[in-house]
């Protein structure tokens, strides 16, 4: 069977190594359950030349991204699978992020803004020139996504698993996103319609998270889809948190999924 690597980091007032997130945390104590061995490690160094294909890695996206690398793989899902986009509620298109720093009429528009490299910058909607801080880079200009806004009243998060929705969690109550969020709720007729859509997708991913939201306007949309091997925990219980991680690391590298039981 193979091993779970977890990064920890050591807190000097405890004299002791813990997990390094809280996501790390969560994902040990389910594999902890299903009985995985579990080894800490302080850096991705440490553990580069010894990682299988068989095993998880417990860490942030680039790190895993390099596991991945050894292995000459590259994960990719669409945020806005073609299948899906009957769920969008909104115009998507694509241009570079220098294209909207140089044109007015474009960042002063309140378009959402996202990258299509994952993650080199969080999407957030773009209403001047003070939003594109922390936008560009200096030697490369980004591809980005771009979207007409929406007016989210209350946003979720739901986890699949081999095709199936095994939970359904609030997104954004924590930092209070959005005001009075607790006061809706999505249509559940047309997250069923999501996902028989997205078990027909036939290059789907083996688990995911696929994020709804209602608008001020009463419509349940799809926001986005997230790769399951960078997502965060959100409140999912540790079990099924670790067995969504390892259904899609062994789908990534190809290996069997020794926790899909």
């Amino acid at each position: 069977m193979g091993k779970i690597y977890m990064r920890t980091k050591y807190i000097k007032e405890m004299k002791m190594n813990i997990p390094h997130s809280i996501n790390i945390a969560n994902a040990m104590y389910g594999f902890r359950e299903m009985g995985a061995e579990i080894i800490p490690y302080h850096s991705i160094d440490d553990i580069y030349d010894i990682v299988t294909r068989d095993d998880i890695v417990l860490d942030y996206l680039n790190q895993c991204n390099i596991i991945f690398s050894k292995f000459d793989v590259v994960p990719n899902i669409p945020d806005y699978p073609e299948i899906l986009k009957p769920f969008l509620g909104r115009k998507i298109w694509k241009d570079t992020i220098n294209n909207i720093s140089n044109d007015e009429k474009k960042w002063s528009a309140g378009y959402f803004v996202k990258p299509v490299k994952n993650k080199v910058f969080t999407g957030k909607i773009i209403n001047s020139v003070s939003d594109l801080i922390g936008c560009g880079n200096q030697s490369e200009d980004y591809e980005v996504l771009i979207s007409e806004p929406l007016d989210i009243c209350a946003e979720w998060r739901c986890f699949i698993i081999y095709d199936e929705l095994i939970d359904v969690r609030p997104y954004g109550i924590l930092t209070n996103q959005y005001k009075n969020s607790c006061m809706y709720h999505y249509d559940e007729n047309v997250l069923n319609s999501m996902m028989k859509a997205f078990t027909s997708w036939e290059d789907r991913p083996s688990a995911c998270s696929m994020d709804i939201c209602v608008t001020s306007d009463g419509k349940t949309l799809l926001v986005e889809l997230n790769d399951a091997y960078a997502l965060g925990c959100y409140g999912l219980p540790s079990l099924y948190y670790a067995k969504l991680i390892s259904a899609r690391w062994s789908q990534i590298l190809g290996s069997e999924d020794e926790y899909n039981f």
